[in-house]
Order: structure tokens, then sequence, then C-alpha cells
């Protein structure tokens, strides 16, 4: 055999050598590109997953604010209601008080009234009484 032979023998081997280098080097760029897409599906699918999570947590909280508000409303409108009642109830009593208070006026001025007329009917009678009695009168009867 000939030296180029040889030598092309050689280089055959040579090329061989690194197309199975190339093809190695090949098969492991697709188990680290498959490895790569698995994992980026992974993340994808966590992500996701993380997403519909807080968002469930987030319609859980809206839900669990709702039902606070509504208590506490409910919570003001019995206290209002209760004040309410409480404010018309004194009212009721003041008016009430007011009217006791007016009646017993009442009663004390119509008591006043009628012993300004007795008063003023016993002045009268007795001015009828010294106008048309003599004090010669008056005085015998008294002693005199």
């Amino acid at each position: 055999m000939d030296n180029t032979a040889v030598e092309l023998k050689v280089d055959v081997e040579v090329l061989k050598q690194q197309v199975l280098t190339l093809t190695q080097l090949c098969n492991k760029m697709d188990t680290i590109i498959e490895k790569l897409i698995d994992n980026n599906d992974r993340l994808t699918t966590q992500i996701y997953q993380d997403m519909d999570k807080r968002k469930q947590e987030t319609v859980g909280d809206i839900k669990e604010l709702h039902s606070r508000i509504t208590t506490v409303d409910r919570n003001v409108s019995d206290k209002i209601e209760l004040t309410e009642r409480r404010i018309m109830d004194e009212i009721k009593s003041l008016r009430d008080d007011i009217a006791e208070h007016n009646k017993k006026e009442s009663k004390e001025m119509q008591k006043i009234m009628e012993w300004k007329w007795m008063a003023a009917g016993a002045i009268v009678v007795l001015a009828w009484i010294m106008s048309n009695i003599k004090i010669e009168m008056v005085s015998k009867l008294f002693g005199g």
C-alpha cells in the first residue's frame, strides 16, 4: 500500500472518530435540550399553579372581607337602631315630664286664681259692709 492510501486511511479513521465525537456531542446536546425543555415546562406549570393558588386566595380574602363588612354593617345598624330607640324613649319621657309639669303648674295657677277671686270677693264684701254700715253701729257691736 502506498503512502497516500495509508494517509487516506488515517484521514478516514480520524474523520470517523471526529464524526463519532460530533454524534456523541449532538446526542448530549439533545439530552440537555430535552432536560431544559422539561425543566421549562415544569417551571411554567408551577408558575401557573402558583398564579391560580394566589387567585383563589385573593377570591377567598375578598369573600372574607365582604363577610366582615356585612357583619360590621349589621352591628352598626343594630347599634344605631338601639340608640334611636333610646333617644325616642328619652324624648317620650321628657314629653311626659313636661306634660306632668304643665298639669301641675296649671293646677297651682288655678288655686292661685281661686284665692285671688276669693280675696277680691272678700275685699268687695268688706267695702260694701263698710260703705253701708255706719261706724257707730260697728263700735257698738265691738264694745264701744
